[in-house]
């Protein structure tokens, strides 16, 4: 008897946790806030890492690209993955393997290895990010806000990844006869007596990986496989020409969007002591915290926006922004600290919804699947990684300034973009929800 009524109240508990659509979207945001997380855990113990394996600064940089190059290889594995698995499956999955491979890499017992670990958790994270940004795609149900919510939580993660590395960082001594070229190549830096804690911080990362998995499985037994069912089918409709063309132009305008502000802050310390502006490195760090910061608020910007603005106003405005600002930046930011930190601060709070607001517009005008949802993933992080080459490439050739020259270009070509988008909406057929 006591067996049936804790079977019943198990079924009444998935009944209630399968049809609070709430719940399951603060899962998978948290999904992605860890998947945030796991992007900005591992620059900041970079050199805490160097000093455990006794490489160079040269040589222990390798793992960051080596990370986000495999991430953006791994979000095309979702789409062959999701046919003959679950979603909620391949998202416990990914979770776990990114937990361990994080903490075993500050226990490794080699770089080389650790390098191995670092590229498991970029080919993890691909598919899952992806997994996660369909799912809220199929929870929105047409709705914008969920999908600015989901660029949010990214945010909020790189946030938290930083914050929850620094209080188990250890202070390295630089040599004060060395130059930076020096540095750069020397395995000798005194790390201190102490030995590294930044284990401890990825054990922090690792439990709520842990925690994070725990909820995933409970909605992978509870949730409603009709409504997964019906979710499939609304979403599968055939798409014309039109269409087409549509999600083609859109994704290309993703790619040259590509977490542009992600690039535009790395370069951003480089352009200001490398410029005419000559600003000390500490300042130009205090301004990029700023433009990050900025960025942030941008996001929370566009979810309370999508509540009353359309998402094509907001793409329109996004992009005409960009391009005054950056036409500013190019006029002004060498002319004084002030106009760049102005500049660049505006230019992150156009920048910061634009990805979110272009995939919510073609939820709008057409039907997306999983499938469209990879491509546009893929696209954005491909972007960022094309993006950061031609930024750097052009300004180590002409100098720091190619920076905004780059940007205004990209601008044009936005609106250019945008320009054809808008013809082609006007000749879509609104999907059905």
């Amino acid at each position: 008897m006591a067996a049936c009524c804790s079977s019943s109240a198990m079924g009444n508990f998935g009944v209630k946790f399968a049809s609070c659509p709430n719940m399951e979207l603060s899962v998978i945001l948290a999904v992605l806030c860890f998947n945030g997380m796991a992007d900005s855990i591992l620059g900041p113990s970079l050199d805490d890492l160097r000093c455990i394996f006794f490489v160079s600064v040269q040589t222990i940089s390798i793992l960051v690209p080596l990370s986000s190059g495999l991430k953006t290889a791994g979000c095309m594995f979702y789409a062959p993955l999701h046919a003959p698995v679950n979603a909620y499956t391949l998202m416990i999955v990914c979770v776990i393997v990114i937990s361990c491979l994080v903490l075993a890499i500050p226990l490794c017992s080699s770089f080389w290895l650790a390098a191995a670990a670092s590229s498991g958790t970029g080919l993890a994270g691909g598919v899952l990010v992806t997994g996660a940004t369909s799912k809220i795609g199929e929870l929105s149900q047409g709705s914008a806000v969920p999908l600015h919510m989901m660029a949010l939580a990214l945010c909020i993660g790189n946030v938290l990844g930083a914050l929850v590395v620094a209080p188990f960082l250890n202070d390295t001594v630089r040599h004060g006869n060395t130059s930076v070229l020096q540095d750069l190549d020397m395995t000798s830096f005194e790390c201190g007596d102490s030995d590294s804690n930044i284990g401890y911080a990825y054990l922090c990362f690792a439990s709520f990986g842990t925690i994070l998995a725990i909820f995933l499985a409970i909605l992978r037994v509870c949730i409603d496989e009709k409504f997964e069912q019906d979710s499939k089918k609304t979403i599968m409709e055939s798409s014309g020409k039109v269409e087409i063309i549509f999600i083609s132009c859109l994704t290309f305008f993703i790619f040259l969007v590509g977490c542009t502000h992600i690039v535009y802050g790395s370069f951003l310390l480089l352009f200001g002591t490398r410029s005419a502006l000559k600003v000390s490195e500490k300042i130009m760090a205090i301004l990029t915290s700023s433009y990050y910061a900025v960025t942030t608020f941008g996001r929370f910007g566009g979810v309370l926006l999508s509540l009353v603005v359309s998402q094509v106003w907001i793409v329109t405005v996004c992009v005409v922004g960009v391009l005054a600002t950056s036409v500013f930046l190019v006029c002004a930011a060498e002319t004084g600290l002030v106009f760049l930190w102005a500049g660049s601060n505006v230019l992150g709070l156009f920048y910061a919804p634009m990805f979110a607001s272009l995939i919510a517009w073609s939820v709008e005008k057409v039907s997306v699947n999983h499938i469209v949802y990879t491509i546009f993933t893929f696209a954005d992080y491909a972007g960022m990684s094309f993006n950061g080459l031609i930024f750097g490439q052009l300004m180590t050739a002409f100098g720091p300034r190619m920076l905004h020259y780059c940007s205004t270009a990209l601008g044009v070509i936005q609106i250019t973009l945008l320009l054809c988008l808008l013809y082609l909406a006007k000749r879509t057929k609104k999907p059905k929800y």
